[in-house]
Formats: structure tokens, C-alpha cells, sequence
């Protein structure tokens, strides 16, 4: 028998909940449903997409190929749907983000209160520190502190950001603060992506001072620095926004408060340029520049 659509969205969805298990229960259908859909689909086109065990399932790189190219046709058909269905005003339906795990936590945030808000919105959520492709990957918005956006996509500036310098308490109770920027040289760092070279600028004067600073430990994602940070392995660079919660419960402390270091950066929501957005695409916009812009 020949696969249909509704097989075609059957994979797409367990590929995006994880397991045969998780995609039968969000449809409201037996597991063997599901599990019949997608062995009619790899029938239909005489390969393995999917390698499949009671816990969870994996994507062989066939099923890999193909959920890449029907990934964002199946949202699309989600999206006329749902406006069929609902109406342009009624936000719903499943809201596909991508993020770094840098900024994973800023994410979980903003989601608690977006969901409060559309309760009739599901949101699946992929951190990776891979750039994915919204058009190819099937992902309706991202979270990225990069300006190089993709092709086709439109790019809404959330907020500045700058690096600051962090260490835990406990650190500096052993080691003491640094009262200068060539103090640095004298204290264990934490480095991210192993740079030693820390260029520094004066917040007020706009002074520039340029360090060699030592560490044994690097890491190539802030969420690895901080967490050295916080077991008190030095003193590091994070986010200033990253680092706020931080700051408020004394877990990390602000070190040579007056200097920042010169590279800023910012952190962008960026979503597929359409001529039609999405209520929910757009809904999950709104709400985020709102939200951040506030704070």
C-alpha cells in the first residue's frame, strides 16, 4: 500500500517527540498506529528511516535526508490548518524554536509565560550549538547572539549585550579580587574557546587595556564556563544577560565592575521571511520582543 500524507506528518511528528510512544500519545492514537505509518512510508520508499526501541528512536541518515526535506512542507501544511481550522486570531498548534544552549535558560523563561498566555500552543524546543536552517530543518524561530542570519529569514534585535568578568565568591575568598585589569595575570581564568588574549575597555573613559591571562580550563559554550565559574575555578567572561540570575542569588559576583570586554555582542529572534507568518510565529514574536525589551 502506498504511504499518504497523514504517514509522511506521522514520521515528521516522532522524529520532532522523540519516540514511537511520545508522537501517539500527542495525536491521541495507539502506538501501533504510528508504528504501522512509518513501515508503510519505509515500504513506499524501500529504505530504513528509522531505527526504533521502546525508549526512543533514531533517524538512520536516509531518515535523516528525508525528514529534512519534508520537514518544513509538513509545517506548512500545519499552518493551513490550523488557520482553516482556528482562524488567523486563534494561536495554536506546535511552535518548532531552535536556540543555543547558551541561551537556554532565557528561553525556558520567556516560555513559562508564553504558554500561560496561549494555552492552546505546544513548543518543542532543540538547543544545539549547530546553527540550524530554519527553511531545511523545519523550525519556525531561533534564538541566536549572532548577526549572520540565514538567507531568507528576518532578524529582530532583542537586546545589546556586552561580556563581563564573573567569579564565584568561594574564589575570591581564596584568591582575592582583582583591583586592575593587569591583576588578571595573577589569577586562574576560566577561557572560552581558549582565548587568553582578553581586550578590555574602560566603561566610562572608554580606556583599552589588552591582557595575556592564564587558564587551565576552557570551554567551548558560556554554559560550561559558568558552571566552572560557579564550582569556583577562576574567574571567567559570561554575558552580563547570562549571568544576571547569577548575580542576584551571590552565586557569581561581579568582578572589575568598570571594564567590559570590548567585543559586544547581541542576541537576535530570528524567524522564516513569509509572506503569511504564522499566528503562532507571530504571537511567539510579539511576546518576546515585548518581554525582553522590558527587562
Amino acid at each position: 500500500m502506498d504511504a499518504t500524507l497523514d504517514d509522511i506528518a506521522l514520521f515528521a511528528l516522532t522524529v520532532e517527540a522523540g519516540s514511537l510512544s511520545a508522537a501517539a500519545a500527542q495525536k491521541r492514537l495507539p502506538k501501533s498506529t504510528v508504528s504501522r505509518a512509518i513501515t508503510r512510508l519505509e515500504e513506499h520508499l524501500g529504505t530504513k528511516l528509522l531505527t526504533r526501541s521502546p525508549r526512543n528512536t533514531k533517524l538512520t541518515d536516509a531518515g535523516r535526508a528525508y525528514y529534512a526535506k519534508v520537514a518544513p512542507h509538513v509545517a506548512g501544511l500545519r499552518d493551513a490548518e490550523d488557520t482553516l481550522r482556528a482562524g488567523r486570531n486563534d494561536v495554536q498548534g506546535v511552535l518548532r524554536v531552535t536556540a543555543a544552549p547558551d541561551v537556554g535558560e532565557l528561553l525556558a523563561a520567556l516560555l513559562v509565560g508564553f504558554c500561560a498566555r496561549y494555552p492552546k500552543v505546544q513548543v518543542v524546543v532543540d538547543l544545539s550549538a549547530r546553527m540550524m536552517s530554519l527553511q531545511t530543518e523545519g523550525f519556525d524561530v531561533a534564538l541566536r547572539a549572532t548577526s549572520k542570519h540565514d538567507p531568507n529569514t528576518v532578524a529582530k534585535k532583542l537586546k545589546d549585550t556586552h561580556l563581563g568578568f564573573f567569579a564565584a565568591p568561594s574564589y575570591l575568598a581564596s584568591k582575592g579580587a582583582p583591583s586592575s585589569p593587569e591583576a588578571l595575570r595573577e589569577h586562574d581564568c576560566v577561557l572560552f574557546r581558549e582565548r587568553s588574549q582578553w581586550a578590555l575597555r574602560r566603561s566610562e573613559s572608554g580606556e583599552r587595556e589588552r591582557v595575556t591571562v592564564r587558564g587551565r580550563i576552557s570551554g567551548d559554550e558560556f554554559n560550561f564556563v559558568r558552571s566552572a565559574l560557579r564550582a569556583g575555578a577562576g574567574i571567567g567572561l559570561l554575558p552580563a544577560f547570562y549571568a544576571e540570575s547569577d548575580v542576584r542569588s551571590g552565586t557569581l559576583v561581579r568582578v572589575l565592575p568598570g571594564w567590559t570586554h570590548e567585543t559586544t555582542s547581541a542576541l537576535w529572534l530570528v524567524y522564516p521571511a513569509q509572506r503569511s507568518i504564522p499566528p503562532r510565529v507571530k504571537a511567539f514574536r510579539d511576546y518576546v520582543l515585548s518581554t525582553v525589551s522590558a527587562r
